[in-house]
């Protein structure tokens, strides 16, 4: 009966989350909002059904191993080496900052100096699970801001081996045995990352080979949970807790050939999983306790949010990131995550905080959890709103320090690209390879010094900026190319455009086709659907190699492209 009894609590709480997943989709909001939704509905603080709390909890353990060693593997620490120096300085500043955040909180609600270090670090830890959920969501995961965030956040899951290994020790009464203490758990956390380096370079490759040579994709898939489990539960007996070894054993796999095919046998697990685990995080928020300490889970969600943002923004404005990038990354790590939830897990089953402050923390954490989508929704409308005022747009479009002094002043151009990514680039290289001048706008400045090497006119800045675009001379110009990440991004760019040069002809790339419409009314000549284009791509090559006629070929693209621009409002393709 135990055992039909736990499939029970989990078969209901998996329906909870299936419920709440639909209804979030249904409202058009990410799917983790309705899976905490779901853990609140099924949680002891409110009526009706009461998972058991132990049979979900032991699952959600699970579903966190595999997210975060998910998450690990999907890390390609190459990718990141272009933003190390501002992952290190402003995660540095970040973290820092916002422990002081943490101790100003504390002082408010009289909870001491450990109890303000404790807060400090847990606030300073965002979710990467959320920010990557969001970003894929949104089409931004490769973006500039996305790749920042994604490194800052790497520092910040790094730094929580400190904060593991050097809080409980703090807490110690004593100067010498704290000493000691402290000494002992820096010692374990570099045992671990050591062992953890040694198997990265030496065993794991080798292993991950010879189980590939087998040619069997179970043994694969099991010597991949395997190795994340092992890893989990080295750093539980460590006392680093099982998500920290889980998502350093991630990073292992991400640097060897397998990463991809490990990601793709992992992720329908994760995806199960790890909806169990936001469940059970939304089965510890209780309305009661958020009504009866108002004023301290106000002063930390707003310390997230508020304080968070602005310690990010202060990090990262040095550094010559534009503001429109600062304000994304800032609000976009506005909230509390997956670690945060393991520190005060840790601080509450050692005794290290009151009942009250880890009560607080998670209150906080999932109120921020909750809006965090909303909040960086919100960037992009902040920033426009701000870029209005000419003293801010001038802050926020200072020159690249990647681009050398010399004259603004730019000769007439046959034609504008708006973004440098890869699409960008592409149409560049086109340009060029066809003796067309041109220009290329973007506040990218590692890939706005890469197109002025390659020989292009450069304007560094928001393209979505009149100000900026004027630089560009666009009432010269036959044709402008935008090939921004953002649908809203485009549909300024393109207004923007159009006030300065009504008649220029405007090409415009999307990555959904609800945006086709509105990209056409704001003023594009032609919109180009990427993903449909791969599609149809590929089909003219399929159907190729089938022997299909090129005639018949021809003509059924372009009916499927007619039928697909002309249904969403739109027409020709470019």
């Amino acid at each position: 009966m135990e055992d039909h009894n736990f499939l029970l609590q989990i078969g209901m709480v998996l329906a909870a989350a299936l419920l709440g997943g639909l209804a979030a989709r249904a409202l058009r909001i990410p799917v983790i909002i309705g899976y905490l939704i779901a853990g609140l509905a099924v949680g002891r603080h409110t009526p009706g059904f009461v998972a058991d709390a132990k049979a979900v909890d032991s699952i959600a353990n699970m579903g966190v191993v595999l997210l975060m060693f998910a998450v690990g593997v999907q890390f390609s620490l190459k990718e990141l080496t272009a933003v190390k120096k501002t992952a290190l300085i402003a995660g540095t500043i970040q973290i820092t900052g916002v422990i002081g955040l943490g101790l100003l909180v504390a002082g408010l609600m009289h909870w001491g100096l450990y109890g303000g270090l404790f807060v400090g670090c847990a606030m300073a830890l965002s979710s990467t699970a959320v920010m990557i959920r969001i970003l894929e969501e949104r089409g931004e995961l490769g973006t500039t801001h996305g790749t920042i965030m994604m490194g800052i956040s790497v520092v910040q899951d790094f730094s929580v081996i400190v904060m593991i290994a050097l809080l409980p020790a703090l807490a110690s009464t004593g100067a010498g045995f704290s000493l000691l203490g402290v000494g002992l758990a820096l010692l374990r956390a570099v045992a671990f990352i050591g062992v953890t380096v040694l198997l990265s370079m030496r065993v794991v490759p080798a292993l991950m080979h010879r189980v590939a040579r087998t040619g069997s994709p179970e043994l694969f898939v099991l010597t991949s949970v395997c190795l994340c489990f092992l890893a989990a539960v080295a750093a539980e007996l460590s006392g680093l807790g099982l998500a920290l070894g889980a998502f350093i054993a991630g990073i292992v796999i991400s640097e060897t050939d397998y990463a991809h095919e490990v990601f793709s046998q992992v992720r329908p697990m994760r995806d199960v999983f790890a909806s169990l685990f936001f469940v059970s995080i939304g089965m510890l928020l209780d309305p009661v306790f958020i009504a009866h300490h108002a004023a301290a889970v106000t002063a930390v969600v707003l310390a997230i949010i508020v304080g968070k943002a602005i310690v990010t923004a202060i990090g990262l404005y040095p550094l010559g990131w534009h503001g429109r990038t600062i304000i994304l990354v800032s609000l976009g790590m506005a909230q509390i995550g997956e670690f945060s939830f393991v520190l005060t897990s840790i601080g509450t089953s050692k005794g290290l905080i009151a009942p009250e402050i880890s009560g607080t923390i998670l209150s906080g954490a999932l109120v921020s959890l909750l809006i965090a989508p909303f909040i960086y929704k919100a960037a992009g409308p902040l920033y426009t709103a701000l870029a209005k005022n000419d003293r801010f747009a001038a802050l926020m479009n200072r020159k690249s320090p990647m681009l050398d002094d010399e004259s603004a002043e730019l000769p007439a151009t046959q034609a504008i690209i708006l973004g440098c990514g890869r699409v960008g680039r592409y149409v560049s290289d086109s340009l060029s390879a066809n003796g067309i001048s041109h220009v290329v706008v973007d506040y990218d400045g590692v890939a706005i010094a890469k197109r002025k090497k390659a020989g292009a006119h450069v304007v560094y800045g928001d393209a979505s900026s009149a100000v900026v675009l004027a630089q560009a001379n666009p009432s010269h110009a036959r044709m402008a190319f935008v090939s921004l990440p953002e649908a809203e991004l485009t549909v300024m760019a393109i207004r923007a455009l159009k006030s300065l040069a009504p008649n220029i002809e405007i090409i415009a790339r999307v990555h959904r086709g609800e945006d086709i419409p509105v990209v056409r009314e704001a003023g594009a000549a032609r919109v180009v659907h990427a993903e449909f284009e791969a599609g149809a791509a590929m089909i003219r090559e399929g159907l190729m190699e089938m022997k299909i006629g090129p005639a018949t070929i021809d003509d059924y693209i372009a009916t499927i492209r007619d039928r697909r621009y002309r249904d969403e409002g739109s027409g020709g393709t470019g």
